[in-house]
C-alpha cells in the first residue's frame, strides 16, 4: 500500500517536472521560431537588397564618366547608385524602417593592381548597403527591427585610348586651315568650315564623353609624327595642362604619315602598360597615305628612272614656264633623249605630260657613266633613315616628292651623305639620292606583301595600284566639305589601264641594278609603299594578344585633290565586309579579303560633311561606354 502511494506520489511529481520542463522550453523555443521565422523573412530582405545592390554598382560604375575629377566622378557616380537603388529598393519596401538614416548606400572605388602596384586597367565598383528590416516575434522582446545588409559588386574596363589625328594639307581649304585663331577652341563649326578646324572642334568634344579614371593621349600627324599629349587621366584639366589645348594648337598642312603615327599610338599604350583595359585606338584621316618610313640605301648605280624635273606644270599640270603644248626644260620624254614637246592623253579622257627620264641635257648636268641622273660618289653602303613623300599629285607624269623629313618630331633631321645629289629638295632627293625604296618600312612592315583572311601572305592588293584613274562622283545632294569637290578618283590595277604613264614603268623598276624594288622617283609608288605598310602596321597593332588594342577609325572623305581609297580604313579597322563609299554608291558590298576572325573589329565612321564629324565621334563615345560584371 506504500510503495503504490510513493509511486503515485513519484509519478504526481515527474508530471509536475515535465509540465515545467515544457513551459521552460516554450520559453526558450518561442524567441528560436520566431529568430526563425524574422530571419527567414530577412534572408527575403537581403535576396532583394542583392540585385538592389547590383543594379547600383552597375549604375556607379556607369557614371564615373562625364565628371572631371576623380572626387567629382565618384561623388556623381554615388548620387546614381543612390538613385538606382531607390529605384530597386524603395523606402518601406518588405515593410522596412522608413527613416533615411537606417538606409545605407556606400560605394567604394578600387583601381585594380598587379602584384608590383601596377595599375590593371580594371576599377571595381563595391557597393555596401544596408537597411532595417521588420521583426514578427522578436518585436515581443522589444526587437522590432534587425540590420540587414549585402553588397554588390561592377567592374570596368577603364579606357587607354589614342587619338591619331591627321593634320595634312588636304585638311585645308585653298590657304585656310583654321578659321579660329590656332590655339584657340573653335566655339562651333558650320557648312563653310575647313576639315581641321572640324576635327579640331570635333574631337575636344569627343572629350567629353570619357572618365577621369580613363588615360588619354593625343596624336597629331603630318609627314612627321607628334606625341602632342602623352596619355594621362588629366586630360580634362584646362589651360596648357589638358588635351583640348594641345588640340586646338593643331594647324594643318604637309602629308600624311598615317603608318608612324599607328605605330606612336601603339607604343604609347603599351607605355600605359594597362593590360586589362579597353585599349584603344581613334585614327582620323581625310586622305591616303602618303609617306615612307624607312632606312634607304643611297644610290651609287646608274639606272634610267624619272628626273627631278618630273612634273613641270600650269592648268594641266605643269609650271607657269610651260608653254601652250609644250613644256619646261626639265622635262624629257619617254625615249629619255629628247625634251617633250605634246601631250600624252590617257585612258578616261585626262591629259597628261609624258613621263620624264632623264639621259643628258638640261636638268642632267654631272650626269655620270652613260646618261641618266647623277649618283652618289662616296663610299657605298651608305644609308638615309626617315620619310620621303608625295607632295603634289599622284600622277605618274607629274607630282613632287618630298623628302628626307623626321619620322617623329624628337628624331634628329635626317641629311643627305656628302657627295650624293639631290640634296637641295626633295624631288631630287628622291629621283637621285635614293636608289629604291626598300621591301620592309622602318618598323618591319612590308612594302610589299600583306596578310589575307586564311593567314596566306599574299601580294598587297596595292602593289601595282594606279591613283589618278577610274574618277566616280557622289549622288547629287550629298553633302561635301567646304571647298571639296564632290568627283574623286577611287583608283584601280594598273593592268586595267596599260596606256597610262610609261607601260612596263609601273611601281617598280622593271630592269636595271634596282629591277624589282619600289621607285622612289615616282609618287604613285610612294602612295602604293605607304598604303601597304599602314595595312600591315594595323595588323601588327590588332595582333597585339597582350594588350589587345582596337582601332576606329573615321574618314572625312572629299578633301583636297587626292583620291579616295575605298577599302583601306575598312581594312585598317578590320571590317569583315567593304562597303561602297559615297563616289561609288552602286558598287556592291563583298567579303573582305583581309578579315582577321581572331583579331577585334573596331567601327568605320565614314562622312563627307563636316558637320556629320561628331556624330561620327559620338558613335565611337557609345561603344567604347561599356560596363561588365
Amino acid at each position: 500500500m506504500q510503495k503504490r502511494m510513493f509511486e503515485s506520489t513519484r509519478k504526481s511529481r515527474e508530471k509536475g517536472i515535465a509540465y515545467v520542463l515544457v513551459t521552460i522550453f516554450m520559453f526558450a523555443m518561442v524567441p528560436i521560431i520566431g529568430l526563425a521565422i524574422d530571419g527567414g523573412f530577412a534572408f527575403v530582405i537581403r535576396t532583394r537588397l542583392s540585385a538592389a545592390a547590383d543594379a547600383a554598382a552597375l549604375a556607379a560604375g556607369r557614371s564615373v564618366n562625364l565628371a572631371n575629377t576623380v572626387a567629382a566622378a565618384d561623388a556623381q557616380a554615388t548620387t546614381a547608385a543612390t538613385a538606382f537603388f531607390n529605384a530597386n529598393f524603395p523606402s518601406g519596401y518588405l515593410n522596412t524602417n522608413t527613416l533615411a538614416s537606417t538606409r545605407v548606400i556606400t560605394p567604394t572605388f578600387t583601381v585594380n593592381t598587379d602584384s608590383s602596384g601596377n595599375p590593371t586597367g580594371v576599377l571595381t565598383i563595391s557597393m555596401f548597403v544596408s537597411v532595417q528590416g521588420p521583426t514578427y516575434f522578436m518585436k515581443i522582446f522589444g526587437i522590432p527591427y534587425i540590420t540587414v545588409n549585402n553588397t554588390g559588386t561592377a567592374t570596368r574596363r577603364n579606357l587607354v585610348m589614342e587619338l591619331v589625328l591627321d593634320k595634312s594639307a588636304s585638311m585645308c581649304d585653298g590657304s585656310t586651315c583654321r578659321d579660329t585663331a590656332v590655339g584657340t577652341i573653335p566655339p562651333s563649326i558650320n557648312a563653310a568650315s575647313t576639315s581641321c578646324e572640324a576635327m579640331v572642334y570635333s574631337t575636344i568634344q569627343f572629350l567629353q564623353y570619357f572618365s577621369p579614371y580613363d588615360y588619354l593621349g593625343e596624336i597629331s600627324f603630318d609627314y612627321t609624327v607628334y606625341d602632342d599629349y602623352t596619355a594621362s587621366t588629366n586630360y580634362w584639366e584646362a589651360g596648357a595642362a589638358g588635351m583640348s589645348k594641345s588640340i586646338a594648337n593643331i594647324n594643318c598642312g604637309n602629308n600624311t604619315n598615317t603608318t608612324a603615327a599607328l605605330y606612336k599610338a601603339w607604343q604609347d599604350i603599351r607605355t600605359v602598360n594597362q593590360k586589362l583595359a579597353q585599349n584603344v585606338i581613334v585614327l582620323f584621316t581625310d586622305g591616303v597615305p602618303n609617306a615612307v618610313n624607312a632606312t634607304f640605301p643611297v644610290r651609287y648605280q646608274v639606272d634610267s628612272r624619272y628626273s627631278s624635273g618630273q612634273g613641270c606644270t600650269t592648268a594641266n599640270g605643269f609650271s607657269s614656264s610651260t608653254v601652250s603644248g609644250g613644256c619646261s626644260g626639265t622635262c624629257f620624254d619617254t625615249s629619255g633623249t629628247t625634251l617633250c614637246t605634246g601631250s600624252l592623253t590617257v585612258a578616261g579622257g585626262s591629259s597628261f605630260k609624258a613621263p620624264t627620264k632623264c639621259a643628258g641635257g638640261t636638268g642632267c648636268a654631272g650626269s655620270s657613266g652613260s646618261g641618266g641622273l647623277p649618283v652618289c660618289t662616296t663610299t657605298s653602303g651608305l644609308t638615309v633613315s626617315g620619310v620621303i613623300s608625295q607632295e603634289s599629285g599622284f600622277n605618274v607624269n607629274g607630282g613632287t616628292r618630298g623628302g628626307p623629313y623626321k619620322m617623329f618630331s624628337t628624331d634628329a633631321t635626317p641629311t643627305v651623305p656628302s657627295g650624293c645629289p639631290g640634296s637641295a629638295d626633295g624631288t631630287s632627293f628622291t629621283s637621285q639620292t635614293v636608289a629604291y625604296i626598300p621591301n620592309s618600312d622602318y618598323f618591319g612592315n612590308s612594302f610589299i606583301n600583306v596578310t589575307s583572311s586564311s593567314g596566306a601572305t599574299v601580294t598587297s592588293p596595292w602593289f601595282q595600284w594606279l591613283y589618278q584613274v577610274n574618277n566616280q562622283c557622289a549622288p547629287a545632294g550629298t553633302p561635301i566639305t567646304s571647298g571639296n569637290s564632290n568627283c574623286k578618283n577611287l583608283g584601280g590595277p594598273w593592268t586595267s589601264y596599260p596606256t597610262t604613264g610609261a607601260g612596263a614603268d609601273h611601281n617598280t623598276f622593271t630592269s636595271g641594278p634596282y629591277s624589282g624594288f619600289l621607285r622612289p622617283d615616282l609618287p604613285n609608288s610612294i602612295g602604293v609603299a605607304s598604303m601597304t605598310s599602314a595595312t600591315n602596321m594595323a595588323y601588327t597593332i590588332r595582333a597585339d594578344a597582350t594588350y589587345n588594342p582596337l582601332i576606329h577609325t573615321v574618314y572625312l572623305q572629299g578633301n583636297g585633290s587626292d583620291p579616295v581609297d575605298p577599302s583601306f580604313l575598312q581594312i585598317v579597322s578590320n571590317q569583315s565586309t567593304i562597303q561602297p563609299v559615297i563616289y561609288d554608291p552602286t558598287a556592291a558590298t563583298y567579303a573582305n579579303p583581309y578579315y582577321q576572325k581572331n583579331q577585334p573589329t573596331g567601327i568605320w565612321a565614314p562622312t563627307a560633311s563636316t558637320l556629320q564629324l561628331t556624330a561620327m565621334f559620338q558613335e565611337i563615345a557609345a561603344s567604347l561606354l561599356r560596363i561588365s560584371q
